[in-house]
């Protein structure tokens, strides 16, 4: 499994197996099963509003179960494109990047991504700006690897330096460390994070290979 994203009871897989599959993780079965990409799911995101699942894949293609307006992709090229998917035409490319997208989430208009070089960037996708670059003395210092907007508009990022940080991207400012673990050697990376606003979970690893989940509130 690469990817898994979480809504109410329901639990959206990516697989290598080139499968998506929706759960129930009250009763543990699998409720959808879908198909049609050729290799392996890289990601998935559950559109709440729509109830569609959209996933992308290494056979290069970006899948919906149903049509919506917008999609974003990013890209082993580095850059981000915006679709529009009723007419099936790239509206937009943000360049920027210098290395493979590894996180971003849209808001309205306003979206956020991540990247492998410790960048973190903050657009305008109707005309393609870029806003804010998140980086400087209180950025990451290595790959990013994940982040979330959260209810108040507050950007959670986590990298594999095993820092988690609050940006708040509309001022284009850092705010705080909420977590920095022990680098280097044997020490920690946070590989994912899902947040809300008073709670933050991270799936933790370390250089020697072991693997944890750990929890703030």
């Amino acid at each position: 499994m690469y990817t898994i994203t979480r809504a109410t009871i329901t639990l959206v897989s990516g697989s290598r197996d080139t499968t998506v599959r929706a759960w129930n993780i009250e009763t543990g079965m699998c409720e959808q099963y879908l198909t049609g990409h050729v290799a392996a799911v890289r990601c998935v995101q559950l559109d709440l509003d729509g109830g569609r699942v959209i996933s992308g894949a290494y056979d290069f293609t970006i899948k919906l179960d149903a049509a919506r307006s917008i999609v974003v992709s990013g890209s082993l090229d580095t850059t981000i494109r915006v679709w529009d998917i009723a007419k099936g035409m790239c509206v937009c490319v943000l360049s920027g990047h210098h290395s493979l997208t590894s996180g971003m989430q849209l808001r309205g208009d306003i979206l956020v991504s991540c990247n492998a070089d410790s960048d973190v960037r903050v657009w305008n996708i109707r005309d393609g700006s870029c806003m804010y670059r998140l980086h400087g003395p209180n950025g990451h210092t290595s790959a990013i690897t994940s982040l979330q907007f959260l209810d108040n508009g507050i950007v959670v990022t986590s990298g594999d330096d095993g820092a988690v940080k609050l940006w708040d991207v509309m001022k284009g400012e850092f705010i705080r460390d909420l977590v920095r673990l022990s680098s280097g050697g044997s020490g920690g990376c946070i590989w994912r994070l899902k947040a809300t606003n008073n709670l933050l979970a991270c799936a933790a690893g370390s250089r020697n290979g072991t693997e944890d989940t750990k929890k703030w509130a």
